[in-house]
């Protein structure tokens, strides 16, 4: 009798979990794990790669444009939250022409944080919107002193300036992305 209860129990422990499987892993094609190309006004090549626990992925956003004199990529992770996928995103940027070189002794960058919500609308495509994109300048976020004690904190504290007055009026942005295909047709190849 209790093999018998300790397999009923297993089985049921295991249909509980089953569904934790399949966030993500081998076999499932479905999440926004993988390499992905679009964006809205400015085109991105859009990198998702999952992490531990399951449900999160860290996110790399490449563009292809000039908007001053350095930036680094955007960067973050996300976490699924129902049908969405949410989290923060930054990039390091400065207009300081002495950044062409060595980094200037005492000079810092500004920072540009967002806040994103990845939702797929179906196994290709992928919706991102950006409700919160502020830009943080250097001065008040690198301050002296241990990290976050002395300077602002990003998305806690108000942007410097608001990046989305400036793009959009204040509306959130909407960027639409494409999987770049895992397979080639053959006629493509070279022999």
């Amino acid at each position: 009798m209790r093999i018998k209860s300790a397999l009923v129990g297993s089985f049921l422990l295991l249909g509980v979990a089953a569904p934790g499987f399949a966030q993500q892993g081998a076999g499932n094609g479905c999440t926004p794990a993988g390499v992905w190309y679009g964006g809205s006004v400015v085109a991105y090549k859009l990198t998702v790669v999952p992490l531990v626990p399951a449900g999160h992925y860290t996110v790399i956003f490449e563009g292809m444009y000039t908007n001053s004199v350095m930036k680094t990529t955007y960067s973050g992770q996300v976490e699924k939250k129902g049908d969405v996928y949410e989290g923060s995103l930054l990039a390091l940027t400065t207009q300081n022409p002495a950044f062409l070189t060595s980094p200037p002794p005492n000079e810092m960058p500004d920072l540009v944080a967002a806040w994103m919500s990845l939702r797929m609308d179906d196994c290709n495509n992928m919706t991102n919107t950006m409700p919160f994109l502020g830009l943080y300048l250097g001065g008040g976020i690198w301050q002296p002193g241990p990290v976050w004690v002395n300077g602002k904190k990003p998305m806690i504290d108000a942007a410097d300036l608001d990046l989305l007055y400036i793009l959009t009026g204040g509306a959130p942005v909407v960027e639409r992305y494409r999987r770049l295909p895992n397979s080639v047709s053959p006629k493509l190849l070279h022999k």
